[in-house]
């Protein structure tokens, strides 16, 4: 065993210096991809809609990128593993290496480590970098569509309020359009127990210049002896008195909260009582910032037997596989995600089906290629 270490360890040499140019190849690749296919369109019709300058744009641009970059490490990582692990086939240095009893499983080790280093990265990426730039790039919206149009324009409200370090009160609307919210829920809390002491629950709300004007709702009241329902078709709450312009740039979407904010939030939504379709929204989000940074390992594990053909797989092939299996993966990601919005399955399962499914079929594939 000790004399095949030197050999075992040159494999893992070869893997990380076949691997690393082909990956770096296909990232830059996918990064001007989804630049031309996924952020040029939108950001162009922005500039064209509201005649921001390309200072502007280019702000936009730079900002966007973080949140889409999550998306191109799983992706560069196929691409690498298919082209660096095709070449070495189809050069039989792979079958070189099984002739002297090292299974394609060991020669798998050296890129599902890389492949977990990188997903270790895509996760901080999207931890710490992405929810920043993707809020300042709301916020910077906000600023241009209120200088430009006078208004301020905002889907999927979520906001929490804190006083001296305590949550103070909770917002979640389906939309603000100006000076109306609408489809919403305004949540209290008691700043000496940090419980629920009432839930706001209203078709709409107008700001009036000073403070929010609630219609046809209902207000829960949440006292020792239960819960305290009055309906309502105007109410007035005036200690809750931030501005719309204030309400759309603070507003946080998943995609710009952490995992810690997300999982804080969510525990108090459900401690309030919160609509489950809602809450469900939040907790699908919440799964997916764990699975898409480690699709990388999953798709090591479908890269490697795709790439061991009786023929020489080109650069043209590997991308060709590549783009095959990420628009399956995606199909599956985009099902996955209204199942676990909708409550077919649970958020957790939802979160993971992609990657179970690539899973599942790369260790078919590899048992395959190993005999």
């Amino acid at each position: 065993m000790l004399e095949s270490l030197p050999v075992l360890k040159r494999v893992d040499r070869l893997m990380m210096v076949e691997l690393i140019p082909p990956f770096l190849f296909a990232l830059f690749a996918f990064i001007i991809l989804i630049v031309g296919a996924a952020l040029l369109k939108p950001l162009l019709s922005f500039l064209i809609r509201y005649g921001v300058g390309a200072d502007v744009f280019f702000a936009m641009l730079f900002l966007s990128l973080p949140q889409w970059i999550v998306f191109t490490f799983p992706m560069a990582m196929l691409t690498g593993t298919l082209l660096a692990v095709g070449r070495l086939s189809g050069e039989a240095e792979i079958t070189a290496l099984r002739s002297t009893g090292i299974s394609l499983y060991r020669i798998t080790w050296p890129i599902l480590f890389f492949a977990l280093v990188l997903a270790l990265v895509t996760f901080l990426l999207n931890e710490w970098v992405a929810p920043y730039t993707n809020h300042r790039l709301e916020v910077l919206k906000q600023q241009v569509i209120r200088e430009k149009s006078g208004t301020v324009k905002e889907a999927k409200v979520s906001l929490p309020f804190y006083h001296k370090g305590y949550l103070s009160y909770l917002l979640v609307a389906e939309n603000l359009e100006g000076e109306t919210l609408e489809s919403l829920n305004l949540l209290s809390f008691d700043p000496k127990t940090h419980e629920t002491a009432w839930h706001l629950s209203a078709e709409r709300s107008l700001w009036t210049g000073e403070s929010w004007k609630f219609y046809n709702g209902k207000v829960y009241n949440f006292l020792e002896e239960g819960v305290v329902t009055t309906s309502f078709k105007e109410w007035d709450v005036p200690e809750f008195d931030i501005s719309p312009a204030s309400i759309a740039e603070q507003s946080k979407d998943p995609m710009e909260l952490s995992v810690f904010d997300l999982r804080r939030l969510i525990h108090y939504q459900r401690e309030s009582g919160l609509d489950i379709s809602i809450i469900r929204r939040f907790q699908t989000d919440y799964y997916f910032k764990f699975s898409i940074p480690f699709a990388s390992l999953f798709f090591v594990l479908i890269g490697v037997p795709l790439a061991i053909l009786p023929q020489r797989t080109s650069t043209s092939m590997g991308l060709g596989f590549s783009l095959l299996i990420v628009l399956g993966y995606f199909f599956l990601y985009t099902v996955a995600v209204q199942m676990g919005r909708g409550g077919i399955v649970h958020p957790a399962f939802a979160a993971w089906l992609p990657n179970l499914s690539v899973f599942l079929v790369g260790m078919g594939l590899l048992q395959v290629r190993n005999r």
